[in-house]
């Protein structure tokens, strides 16, 4: 029989909803870096996607156009980001000589990923071991769970689509990412904040 291997398993980890919370509560304490993981998690799109964010992809609506490089397998396209990304993406600090939303030094965008995500694992020390992407992973399994169609989510997560769909289909499903984030960002939240819904009753 195959044996699995350690790097096997970390590809198809998806953070439980202990572990977002716990994620996320240390995220909102951790100023940019912490912002840029929640952005991850929100949006579901590559870390390097996020990270290059400028200001000048994202309209005064709130749509996200996402640059595509060449010979890039693909991207989500334009996203119309949910309140809680859009709220994380207002409050970053803007400079005119900087285009990026998570500024670095000088011109470019913050740097030293590796780094800071050491000293963020510090805080959550009885947490295995996750990657960034698995926010992305994980957003794309928290968009099933909230009922998004799968070909939908797909989409939203910027997959390629192949065959006779990617042919002919050719809509561009603006309205129907901007459900599916929207309803990943309302599950996020019940993750983050649930609500006890016991009732106490009256003897």
């Amino acid at each position: 029989m195959r044996r699995t291997k350690p790097k096997d398993r970390a590809r198809k980890r998806t953070l439980d909803d202990n572990e977002i919370r716990a994620v996320w509560k240390a995220a909102e304490d951790d100023g940019t870096f912490g912002a840029y993981l929640r952005l991850c998690l929100l949006t579901g799109q590559r870390r390097e996607k996020v990270a290059t964010m400028r200001w000048e992809d994202i309209s005064p609506a709130g749509e996200w156009c996402i640059p595509s490089e060449a010979r890039e397998k693909g991207t989500a396209g334009c996203l119309v980001l949910p309140d809680a990304a859009l709220a994380i993406i207002k409050a970053q600090p803007r400079f005119a000589s900087n285009p990026y939303v998570f500024a670095g030094r000088g011109s470019g965008y913050a740097q030293g990923v590796s780094k800071r995500k050491a000293r963020f694992d510090a805080k959550l020390p009885d947490m295995p071991r996750w990657t960034i992407h698995d926010l992305r992973r994980t957003a794309r399994s928290l968009m099933s769970r909230a009922g998004v169609m799968p070909h939908i989510a797909e989409r939203v997560v910027g997959h390629a689509i192949n065959g006779v769909e990617a042919t002919y289909d050719r809509h561009s499903y603006k309205a129907e990412k901007q459900h599916a984030l929207a309803a990943l960002a309302g599950l996020i939240e019940t993750i983050v904040n649930p609500t006890d819904n016991v009732v106490a009753l009256r003897k």
